[in-house]
């Protein structure tokens, strides 16, 4: 199934991956804070850019950022598809994104 360009979706990421320094630099502005998690997922609300890449998933950075001022620039991440757990698609993540914060779930909103 091919993901909808612009889309806003969830994508569950192998926590070890998204720990790395480099990566939480840019998903969190924040290399030294550790992802904490009950288990080996990570979750990531994003905009998917493309997913026809051989490599990887490629996602939009700081939609949230942009979106409250339009001088941040947006940015593209690629998630290898090795640390691709999961990818969620629905019409509203919203609601999701709020009961994960709730139930302390390890996530990133970009």
């Amino acid at each position: 199934m091919r993901l909808k360009q612009n889309s806003t979706t969830a994508v569950v990421v192998k926590k070890s991956w998204a720990n790395l320094q480099a990566i939480k630099l840019f998903l969190r502005d924040c290399p030294s804070c550790e992802i904490q998690s009950a288990d080996e997922g990570h979750l990531i609300f994003a905009r998917v850019l493309d997913d026809t890449d051989q490599r990887g998933l490629w996602i939009e950075l700081n939609t949230t950022k942009h979106e409250n001022d339009p001088s941040v620039e947006l940015d593209a991440l690629m998630i290898p598809w090795h640390a691709v757990l999961g990818v969620v698609t629905a019409r509203d993540l919203a609601h999701a994104a709020q009961e994960a914060k709730e139930a302390g779930l390890s996530l990133t909103l970009t």
